[in-house]
């Protein structure tokens, strides 16, 4: 439920025949949530009078949000409405627990009755104001309303499958919202960054680590950093779904239409780790390395992020040779890369682990057992995601550490210290980066993907990969078979070694043919290949198979992000010409006709040759030509 007592503006225009990702008929039944404003910085009734943000309401209480909660007719959900707010700084929703379970068609009621009331109350409550602000009936109805919501419910209380957060950011900017649990202590936290326009939001409801027939405790949501927002909520509820198997169906739907923001915004690469209360139970300084016991479950959660692909690393204020000690013995120490444990602020050494393994923030979890830590990081490095100690039972059930688990991502964090090995070699050689790139010995192969592990492995790729990325289209699992078997396109991988090792699979790219043109729609490599002239061998291995097809040019269609500025630059490089830009969109071409310039630093493997579908002008070119 939403308190709409003190609503005082018509809702915005919204999007007319909008409708909820997720249908009210699918749900059998829901916990009672009623949320209602508050500030995250709350000290009533003292701060009323020393904050500098407080705004009077109608009944003098701080208005936490500009309007209100308004319901706004446009953005259906489990109510025929959805709750509008405009939060101000420190505003924060907020849902006390303690009621119980009701169906759909109870609480839509218990909403009706309520909306009913609140329409003659507000006049006769205005009425009053002239004898005294403070004559507050809708407080007072607030009040008893919560009573007897208390009563009806009775604390029945069910399993629950998810809780479910379907918003709309009103804003054209991002906006990231923090989603807490507390009771007794703090029990849960998650950030999601809002993209302009719709977010469904899933979290497995054994995550949130809450008892629902225990002591008092509350949910809690807002925007991250004491930002401003205006937002509209469709869903914001724990639910339960009308059979089992619901939940899946909701889910792999969900996923099958995320966009591409979302969808790269959801799955962790890298979490780094604090060690004192985090790790290990206490503070190393104070008793016997010899002595360190590990935290219930930890070791097994650090093994699991392993074997998913998971890199992680260490930022932990400790003595290094100590403490890499202590790792030792609980026999852990080689499955962190880049380790900083140190002295120093915990966000510089965030920020060097980030750059050392040439990934996101956005894509890396930091989990410690200090709020202040915690804060000091997300204050240093925008977009990390945060984690208490408490929460880290739940973590391999959480859809952001979700991943494809193929043999790519067991042998991930091998890759890394292979690269590490690269860096140290390429560090001690003496002369330039292009002759020790051609000391690597690198080999590419490209070939048709067939077998479930390679398609697995494009999938992680398409979803996973930002900077060396053609347009950061996503693809659920479905969408990519459905484009391997469409046969008026070839889509391909690429595979890479050099003598420190296997890359394994590091390219996907799918191609169309459009008259004397080819259209490159997908193209991404991992940033573990980035700048080592894998891109240059590989446009030069399509220029000359396209040529050899009778194809004048191929096209490639650029839709820039704040993220793959490299791979225009390696475009460029590569010999593509950036032809025009039209509405954010860039096109590249790449002229086949023109000899390729690469100096074979890789050398290409071809084993596409056979299976090139592609034919310009209805000429059939002998595939050995």
């Amino acid at each position: 439920m939403w308190q709409t007592d003190w609503a005082e503006a018509n809702p915005v225009a919204g999007r007319p025949g909008v409708r909820s990702e997720l249908p009210a008929s699918e749900i059998e039944s829901v916990y009672l949530l009623s949320w209602a404003e508050h500030c995250v910085e709350c000290a009533v009734p003292a701060c009323y009078q020393t904050c500098p943000l407080y705004v009077a309401r109608r009944d003098r209480k701080c208005a936490r949000f500009e309007n209100g909660i308004v319901p706004n007719s446009q953005y259906p959900g489990l109510f025929r409405y959805g709750a509008e707010i405009r939060f101000r700084r420190w505003g924060k929703l907020e849902a006390q627990l303690g009621f119980g379970t009701v169906t759909p068609a109870v609480i839509k009621a218990i909403d009706r009755l309520d909306r009913a009331a609140l329409k003659w109350l507000r006049p006769l409550s205005s009425g009053l104001r002239w004898l005294s602000p403070y004559y507050r009936l809708n407080g007072g109805y607030a009040v008893g309303r919560e009573k007897l919501l208390r009563r009806i419910t009775n604390k029945r209380v069910e399993d629950f499958d998810e809780f479910v957060m379907e918003v709309w950011n009103l804003e054209d900017r991002n906006v990231r919202l923090v989603i807490e649990a507390v009771q007794d202590r703090p029990r849960f936290r998650e950030s999601v960054v809002l993209r302009p326009g719709r977010t469904l939001h899933r979290i497995p409801a054994e995550s949130i680590n809450i008892d629902l027939h225990g002591v008092a405790g509350f949910i809690r949501v807002f925007p991250d950093q004491d930002a401003t927002a205006h937002l509209v909520f469709s869903w914001l509820d724990l639910v339960r779904y009308t059979r089992r198997s619901d939940a899946m169906g909701a889910r792999e739907s969900f996923n099958s239409s995320q966009t591409a923001a979302q969808a790269d915004q959801e799955k962790i690469k890298c979490v780094i780790w604090d060690l004192d209360n985090t790790v290990w139970d206490g503070i190393l300084a104070e008793q016997e390395a010899e002595m360190v016991r590990p935290r219930p479950n930890v070791l097994e959660v650090v093994r699991q992020l392993d074997e998913r692909g998971i890199l992680q690393s260490i930022a932990s204020k400790n003595d290094h040779e100590h403490a890499w000690g202590a790792l030792k013995r609980l026999g852990v120490a080689d499955l962190f890369l880049y380790p900083a444990i140190n002295w120093q602020p915990k966000s510089v050494n965030i920020r060097g682990i980030i750059a050392d393994l040439n990934i996101g923030a956005d894509a890396c979890a930091f989990i410690d057992d200090s709020p202040f830590e915690r804060a000091e990081v997300e204050s240093q490095v925008a977009g990390i995601r945060t984690y208490s100690d408490v929460e880290v039972s739940s973590l391999l059930q959480r859809p952001e550490f979700d991943v494809p688990l193929t043999e790519e991502a067991r042998r991930r964090r091998s890759s890394y210290v292979a690269e590490t090995e690269r860096k140290r070699e390429h560090a001690a050689y003496v002369g330039d980066y292009e002759n020790f790139l051609k000391s690597c010995e690198m080999r590419a192969e490209v070939f048709v993907p067939s077998s479930r592990e390679h398609k697995e492995r494009c999938l992680e790729l398409l979803n996973r990969s930002n900077q060396l990325n053609l347009t950061t289209r996503r693809y659920s699992w479905e969408t990519l078979v459905d484009l391997l078997d469409d046969p008026s396109v070839l889509s391909v991988c690429t595979a890479c070694h050099d003598r420190f090792g296997d890359y394994g699979i590091v390219g996907f790219a799918s191609l169309r043919t459009s008259g004397e043109k080819l259209v490159l729609e997908d193209f991404v490599l991992s940033c573990r290949v980035a700048r080592k002239k894998l891109e240059n061998a590989w446009f030069d291995w399509l220029r000359d198979r396209a040529r050899s097809a009778g194809f004048i040019r191929v096209e490639a269609p650029f839709i820039p992000t704040t993220r793959n500025g490299v791979l225009r630059e390696a475009l460029l490089e590569a010999g593509l010409v950036e032809s025009s830009r039209d509405r954010g969109e860039s096109l590249f071409s790449l002229n086949c006709l023109q000899d390729a310039a690469n100096d074979h630093v890789v050398a290409v493997l071809d084993r596409v040759a056979d299976a090139f579908p592609f034919v310009a002008r209805g000429v059939t070119i002998d595939a050995a030509s």
